[in-house]
């Protein structure tokens, strides 16, 4: 019969036994990126280099805006092309991580910079992503495996920070109509609730792998 004494030990010992299998089940996930989707990724990330140029010489709000609404489309594109080949991967995921982070923290910090957005609301949804990246980063390194949740929360702050882009790219690119200033308003304050979301998300999915070693 097991002592009170033994229960602790073999608990710990049964959630060490499922992180183990946890990340031995992600390593061996496919790290191949498929060609068509990671070429949607890819461009997101390419378009970066214009958006923050044309943002920090001024010029072009236009070309801002359709690049924004483009990069926004390539995030749907990239996971629908994804499904409709059967070759979702684990690769394929990370890839589209990175470019989604990478985007959209240059980008909102570059129309902050530029005074299209309040610094306020920017460095709140900019500041989420980064943290997201650099604690998953340092997790990934710890455990010597690419890890990268997505859980609902996530996602939720993604859609919102890309309509933020978008219709903060739109009010600057077409100041006469009141459309882009509304959306402009209500997708910051939604893209900043969103970041709440996001974070107890994220806090839910590490008490729930906590939990395994309770």
């Amino acid at each position: 019969m097991m002592s009170r004494e033994d229960l602790p030990g073999r608990l710990e010992r049964a959630g060490a036994r499922y992180l183990q299998e946890a990340l031995k089940r992600t390593r061996n996930l496919s790290l191949r990126v498929p060609v068509i989707p990671a070429l949607f990724s890819t461009l997101r990330i390419l378009a970066v280099a214009p958006v923050l140029y044309l943002l920090s010489s001024g010029k072009g709000p236009v070309a801002v805006f359709w690049l924004a609404l483009f990069a926004a489309l390539t995030d749907y594109l990239d996971g629908w092309t994804a499904r409709r080949m059967r070759c979702k991967t684990y690769g394929g995921k990370i890839l589209d991580f990175a470019a989604d982070k990478v985007f959209l923290i240059v980008v909102l910090l570059a129309q902050a910079a530029a005074g299209q957005v309040e610094a306020v609301v920017s460095g709140i949804v900019a500041g989420y992503h980064l943290l997201i990246i650099l604690v998953l980063t340092v997790v990934s390194w710890g455990v010597s495996t690419p890890v990268v949740p997505l859980p609902t929360g996530e996602k939720l702050v993604v859609i919102l920070s890309y309509l933020l882009v978008v219709t903060v790219a739109g009010r600057a690119a077409f100041p006469g109509k009141a459309i882009y200033s509304t959306l402009g308003g209500v997708c910051g304050i939604l893209a900043v609730l969103s970041v709440l979301i996001g974070l107890w998300s994220y806090l839910r999915l590490t008490k729930r792998i906590l939990g395994k070693f309770e």
